[in-house]
């Protein structure tokens, strides 16, 4: 069995890697901007984030500067059902705000795993079109919560400190009362599975090896571009 790189190809799919992680980040932060703005929060996107404030955020601020000390010491004071409402709200609100980054990401790659799934008959006979590798990349949006999983544990076995998960799918974990690492690893296995199906099902054999190989590296290429050189620069 002999395996070759594909050079050509190789190189157009190590940059479209590069384009898609820069890509996928900033969609997954309007992920959470669009539940943001659906409570009518004032958002800002940058880079690798997004801030999010709204005037229930200062009342709050404003009801605790003014009581810091009974909160603290857990006393009543006269605001203390307007701060309790306040926080349950902002909770609340909070919790969705943060689904909404990866529920976007999951989202668009079901979108380009159902598109494949139609489309794969007509793949295998005649080879993937310029559409089809625009749809091939959409589905791999799930190897974002691949890549979180990984890189998360990997860096805590490497390193430990007693915290094996974050994310936005940990605190979704733990808004949803759950055990931190519940919502990772579902999505993480989930992403594995779907991205091993395009791989291995839609990809053709003859460019599959140069596809795997272009994915390692423009994902490592583009994560590094965007979150250390070109992200600082358009979005800071």
């Amino acid at each position: 069995m002999k395996i070759a790189i594909k050079l050509k190809a190789f190189a157009i799919l190590t940059l479209a890697f590069i384009v898609f992680t820069a890509i996928g980040t900033v969609t997954h932060e309007y992920g959470h901007i669009l539940v943001a703005k659906y409570f009518e929060y004032e958002t800002t996107l940058h880079y690798g984030s997004m801030n999010y404030k709204s005037e229930l955020n200062e009342k709050l601020f404003e009801i605790y500067n003014q009581n810091k000390t009974a909160i603290l010491n857990d006393e009543y004071f006269h605001q203390k059902d307007e701060y309790d409402n306040a926080i349950k709200t902002i909770q609340s609100k909070g919790l969705w705000i943060t689904i909404g980054g990866p529920l976007q990401s999951i989202l668009t790659g079901l979108l380009g795993l159902i598109i494949l799934l139609i489309r794969k008959d007509q793949i295998k006979t005649f080879g993937p079109k310029i559409t089809d590798w625009l749809v091939i990349f959409l589905s791999l949006f799930w190897l974002r919560e691949v890549f979180n999983l990984v890189t998360i544990v990997g860096s805590a076995i490497i390193s430990p400190k007693g915290d094996f998960f974050g994310g936005d799918e940990k605190y979704i974990s733990l808004g949803l009362n759950l055990w931190e690492g519940t919502v990772p690893i579902i999505l993480g296995i989930v992403g594995l599975i779907i991205s091993l199906f395009v791989i291995f099902k839609i990809i053709p054999y003859r460019i599959r090896f140069t596809f795997i190989l272009s994915g390692l590296l423009g994902g490592i290429l583009g994560f590094i571009l965007w979150m250390n050189i070109l992200g600082p620069i358009i979005l800071p």
